[in-house]
This record gives structure tokens, C-alpha cells and sequence, in this order.
């Protein structure tokens, strides 16, 4: 059990080296990337995220006759609301992480930020399909353009986001 490497929520701090003054000093791998390159891969995945936002937002605030009762359109369409603000989540800790990233917010913003794109696309391809089987069985078609016209939109900008490779601008190095 002592040779074992730890893992776990916290495993990250074995990384933080105590030095003489009495601070801790991060010793882990850390991961490059070029200046320009990662400021216009942030922006444009910021702006995808300014518009994801609205497209996920919206259908909650227009009436949408099947987001009142109907639970498979409602259950889908929190699901992509919660994934499109855990992107943003994501994206937040990408930017704000800085240029080196460490290791431990690589690991919890870059590599998980295409993944996340995916939930979001599924999102709202289940809240569209939720949409169509609500029309189907016979329910009104007040406000369905809108939220229909937000799916699209959701479903562009995360194929989108996950099309521009967030991880591959990252080259890994050595700290300490």
C-alpha cells in the first residue's frame, strides 16, 4: 500500500513541494502552449460559448407548450442546460488557468471540454426529439419554432467547439 501511487480528489497536492521559506512550490508537469495560438483558440471558443448560452437559456424563458408538463422534454432540456453551463464552467478554468497550465487543470478543463461540447450537443438533440414526440402526440406548437430554432443553433456551436481541438495546441513539460 506504500508504493502505491495516490489517487484520488485531492491527488494533486502531491505535487506541491514545501520550500525553505515555508511556501509551497509546484513541482508537477506542467503543459505549454503557444501565446498566440491558445489567445485565438480562447476567443473563438468564447464566442461560440457567448452564443451557446442564449441557445440553451431561451427555450426556458419563451413558452414552450412542451416544457410545461411533458417530462421527456423536460428532463433532456435540463440536461443540456446543466452541460452548456458546465462547458462555460470548463472553458472558465482553461482561460483562467493560464499559460502554463497545470497539470491537475489540464486535466479538468482540456481534456474534459470536448467531451462536454458532446453532452451539450446531445442536450439538445434530445430536447428536439422530446419536441417532436410532444407535436406528435398531439400537443400545440406554441413556441416550438423557437426552441427548435435553439437546438440547431446549440447543436452547430458545440460540433463546432469540439471541431477546434482544444487539447492539441498543449505540449507537456516537466516543472521543478
Amino acid at each position: 500500500m506504500a508504493g502505491q501511487e495516490w489517487r484520488g480528489r485531492n491527488s494533486y497536492l502531491r505535487d506541491f513541494k514545501k520550500a525553505p521559506d515555508g511556501s509551497y512550490v509546484y513541482t508537477g508537469e506542467v503543459w505549454h502552449a503557444d501565446n498566440t495560438v491558445r489567445r485565438r483558440l480562447l476567443l473563438k471558443l468564447w464566442v461560440l460559448q457567448a452564443v451557446m448560452l442564449p441557445a440553451a437559456v431561451l427555450p426556458g424563458f419563451v413558452t414552450t407548450a412542451g416544457l410545461l408538463n411533458s417530462f421527456y422534454v423536460i428532463l433532456p432540456y435540463v440536461f443540456w442546460v446543466i452541460s452548456v453551463f458546465y462547458l462555460a464552467y470548463t472553458l472558465g478554468n482553461m482561460t483562467f488557468g493560464g499559460n502554463p497550465l497545470r497539470d491537475y487543470i489540464y486535466k479538468k478543463s482540456v481534456l474534459r471540454y470536448k467531451p462536454c461540447a458532446a453532452a451539450a450537443f446531445v442536450g439538445a438533440a434530445l430536447t428536439a426529439f422530446g419536441m417532436l414526440v410532444f407535436l406528435v402526440r398531439g400537443g400545440t406548437g406554441e413556441g416550438v419554432a423557437v426552441c427548435f430554432a435553439c437546438c440547431a443553433v446549440q447543436a452547430v456551436m458545440s460540433f463546432l467547439a469540439g471541431r477546434f481541438g482544444a487539447a492539441g495546441i498543449w505540449s507537456r513539460e516537466k516543472n521543478g
